[in-house]
């Protein structure tokens, strides 16, 4: 009964790792495994709780450690995971059904757990070998186990990069055409040369293709969340905000008789509908709708409205020194500007701040220098 036990048990933590490494490596999910998830989850509370403390600067560098951390962590808990789970089944036999170059005075279950690491591991000193043949078949299961695991860990983690190398170059080019910050007027007018746009209708199209597929990538590799950028405009939060505030200002802010057919691009509505479910898919994996639901109070939504404003001027005056005819202070352009930020600003924050990242170096709303330049060591604090 002791034995079948023991057998049961280490049965039972190989299958939780070949569900885990299934469902964090070889399937496609929003969702880790229940070792990978929670693994992942309690790293990053523990480096947020510790990063909080410092200033900017701290709390990047701190964060930034986490994410490359984070895979050989999870390859090493599997490691360790599978010798146990292979030295509960070798436990019961390890007196009788093993031959041993040198007498087991310690503890059986310490020659176990050795017998059970050198084979997975293929060293194989042969100091300790198996003399039944099931006993054999199974160290060379565990030996094979050990190779497919490292070689899947070498795919995996060339994959998590080439991904992260993607969403770099995206958040670069989006960073140079925004004037190195977070300014989506500032975007668009980089498309407006001698009084007309050149190339923005398929830079929206290239925008929507690179945020769909780094969705994607996300998806397929859930840990890529906390690969945390010193520089806040190659975050996630800085690209969705540039996309999501451009599409805004495009359709409030272009004047609607002069500018009607920009306002109009299938491209602006399919680029704004896609980075909107690409905010809703990585709050919901990240099950961030449950943070901050209460309902604003009245003062809160004036700061707010006051604090969009503020914005929107700033984009009409930008567009209009580009030389870009837009709306003026036209209350239809004011309200469709403000009723698009209500539509994902309250998610994004949320997303901002469980990434590391706090809203005004993100959006710079109420001062764009901040998210501008990425050196100053503290946030300028709303009032």
């Amino acid at each position: 009964m002791t034995t079948l036990l023991w057998t049961a048990a280490g049965v039972a933590l190989l299958l939780l790792v070949a569900y885990d490494v299934y469902a964090t490596v070889l399937h496609a999910s929003a969702h880790y495994g229940p070792v990978g998830e929670r693994l992942n989850r309690l790293a990053w509370r523990v480096a947020r709780f510790f990063a909080s403390r410092g200033g900017r600067r701290r709390r990047h560098a701190w964060l930034n450690v986490v994410g490359p951390l984070l895979l050989p962590l999870l390859v090493a808990t599997y490691i360790i995971l599978l010798v146990v789970g292979f030295a509960l089944i070798y436990y019961p036999h390890i007196a009788e059904g093993f031959t041993h170059d040198h007498p087991h005075t310690g503890d059986l279950f310490d020659e176990a757990l050795y017998f059970s690491g050198v084979t997975l591991t293929t060293v194989g000193y042969g100091d300790v070998a198996p003399v039944h043949s099931w006993m054999r078949a199974l160290a060379v299961v565990e030996a094979a186990s050990g190779f497919a695991l490292i070689s899947l860990s070498i795919t995996y983690l060339l994959s998590v990069y080439s991904a992260l190398e993607r969403k770099r170059a995206f958040a670069l080019s989006l960073y140079h055409q925004a004037g190195e910050g977070a300014d989506a007027s500032g975007l668009i007018a980089h498309h407006f040369v001698d009084g007309r746009f050149y190339g923005l209708r398929e830079a929206l199209r290239q925008a929507t293709r690179d945020i769909q597929a780094m969705l994607e990538s996300h998806i397929e590799h859930p840990v890529i969340h906390y690969f945390h950028p010193l520089e806040t405009y190659k975050s996630l939060p800085r690209i969705l905000f540039l996309l999501l505030e451009a599409c805004a200002v495009l359709r409030a802010a272009f004047d609607s008789d002069e500018c009607s057919d920009l306002r109009n691009y299938p491209e602006v509505r399919t680029l704004e509908a896609s980075s909107l479910h690409v905010l809703g898919e990585l709050v919901e994996s990240l099950d961030l709708e449950r943070r901050e639901r209460r309902k604003l109070s009245r003062e809160e939504v004036e700061e707010d409205e006051s604090r969009w404003r503020r914005r929107y001027e700033q984009h009409l005056r930008r567009l209009s020194a580009a030389g870009i005819k837009t709306r003026g202070q036209a209350v239809e352009g004011w309200t469709e500007y403000r009723d698009r930020r209500r539509l994902w600003e309250s998610k994004l924050n949320r997303f901002s701040i469980y990434l590391g990242y706090e809203w005004e170096e993100v959006a710079g709303d109420d001062d764009l220098d901040y998210a501008h330049d990425e050196e100053r060591e503290e946030p300028r604090r709303r009032k």
